[in-house]
């Protein structure tokens, strides 16, 4: 019998604002004095450019529970979801599989493919004979210290 897993959380629509990006105050690397308009540059740091490929492909999640904290994803973390990639072995995934969402990874297990997490509570789910649907490829993973 295996144990419930982590449910997730509503998806985040996109949004296309920049946000600000601190002016840089040293340049290591460059020799000369660093121009007076420098300081004067506007600078963003839009995420949207960093983290997302394929736009219309592209979803936020959030996670929820623990199942995947020793590859780095922890309960309230934002996911960038990529609809648009193909899943290949080691891909983190967000899937439905028998009618319950889930955040894994895909692996092979004793020589087969199963949807596994990083927590010994939860054993791997194989997909042989089991009702799975892909929905992305986790492309990022946004945590934040202060809530």
């Amino acid at each position: 019998m295996t144990q419930p897993l982590s449910p997730i959380a509503p998806a985040v629509p996109l949004t296309h604002q920049s946000l600000p990006f601190p002016p840089l105050h040293g340049r290591a690397g460059f020799s000369g004095f660093p121009s007076p308009a420098q300081d004067y540059e506007p600078r963003t740091l839009d995420l949207n450019v960093r983290l997302i490929k394929n736009p219309t492909h592209t979803f936020y999640l959030t996670a929820t529970g623990d199942s995947m904290e020793g590859w780095g994803i922890f309960d309230r973390d934002l996911l960038v979801v990529d609809r648009s990639l193909s899943p290949r072995l080691g891909h983190i995934l967000v899937a439905m599989f028998d009618d319950e969402l889930l955040i894994k990874r895909y692996a092979l297990y004793r020589g087969t493919p199963h949807l596994c997490s990083a927590h010994p509570h939860y054993p791997p789910l194989p997909l042989e004979d089991n009702d799975c649907q892909v929905w992305g490829v986790v492309r990022a993973v946004i945590h934040e210290y202060l809530r």
